[in-house]
């Protein structure tokens, strides 16, 4: 049997993470030999539809069960479609996680046991053998920002300058494009080393070491590579014509027309339901996220060559 578990690091020493969507790892398992693959999350970063992306990204694995900490309504729905078995309230070192699993000491979640975007303002744990999240002073420092955005180009992304800030970058575009932009400094997370000069107290003097830039600057190269994973998925799905687009349910589907308010491409016309212009989609999942009938997910589609 094949499991996928959240995980705060890549390995199986390595703790459950709690968030589902915003995880910096899945560990995709197999129960009966412990062999597993460890999958950097390519959608931590998202400004939205993060829980959504992932959930679509397991279901492409072939995987029968998710084992996370908790598991927003979102990504919940897309497990229910895809016949994926979610259990929710897992913790402690993953390789324990599976051994109680194979047990059959869990059972499967009946629904999502946190709200939409649990996990998006909370910074992610550092992935250090123990599964424990490192922590330092806030620093204060110039950052630099570049995002991937699903949805009419919106993109969100994190730079973390060498004073210790972190630039926070948001950028909107039509089409097929991508969002990308430059932000304004601003304090870093809770859990997220300080890599510049120390500043405030003697005690916080004494606790910038060389290890925490070193944390910090690993840190950084992993986001720049989860980016760089997403660039050239996105030029894989160019060059095969296939992308992720919004594929309406027509027998949940009421035509209440939310999903073509919220759609930042303007991909849906609403008659007695909703029609996706599937060129015009860029896979945003804002229709996904605001279905108030669970009526549409994302699903990969040929669409024909770009011009």
């Amino acid at each position: 049997m094949k499991i996928a578990v959240t995980s705060t690091g890549p390995t199986l020493d390595d703790n459950v993470e709690a968030r589902f969507g915003r995880c910096p790892y899945f560990l995709i398992i197999d129960t009966d030999t412990m062999e597993y693959e460890a999958i950097k999350n390519p959608n931590i970063a998202l400004g939205g539809g993060a829980g959504i992306q992932s959930a679509q990204l397991m279901s492409e694995k072939g995987i029968t069960t998710v084992l996370t900490g908790n598991c927003g309504p979102n990504a919940f729905n897309v497990f229910g479609q895809a016949g994926i078995q979610v259990i929710v309230g897992v913790s402690g070192p993953v390789r324990n996680a599976v051994e109680q699993f194979k047990t059959g000491a869990f059972s499967s979640a009946s629904g999502p046991n946190v709200a939409s975007h649990f996990g998006m303002n909370t910074a992610p744990a550092d992935p250090t053998p123990t599964g424990q999240p490192m922590t330092g002073p806030m620093g204060q420092g110039p950052g630099l920002g570049m995002g991937l955005g699903m949805g009419g180009g919106r993109g969100m992304g994190r730079g973390m300058g060498r004073g210790g800030g972190m630039g926070r970058g948001m950028g909107r575009g039509g089409g097929m494009g991508r969002g990308m932009g430059m932000g304004a400094p601003m304090g870093m997370p809770a859990g997220l080393p300080a890599a510049g000069p120390a500043t405030g107290s003697p005690e916080d003097a004494r606790l910038q070491k060389p290890e925490q830039e070193l944390a910090a600057l690993k840190q950084q190269a992993e986001m720049l590579e989860q980016q760089r994973h997403e660039l050239n998925k996105r030029i894989s799905e160019l060059e095969s014509g296939r992308k992720a687009v919004a594929v309406i349910d027509s027998e949940n589907c009421t035509g209440c027309g939310i999903c073509a308010d919220v759609c930042p491409a303007g991909a849906i016309e609403v008659n007695e339901q909703a029609v996706v212009n599937d060129e015009a989609c860029t896979g945003c999942a804002a229709c996904v996220s605001e279905c108030p009938n669970g009526a549409i997910i994302l699903a990969q589609k040929k669409v024909g060559k770009p011009r």
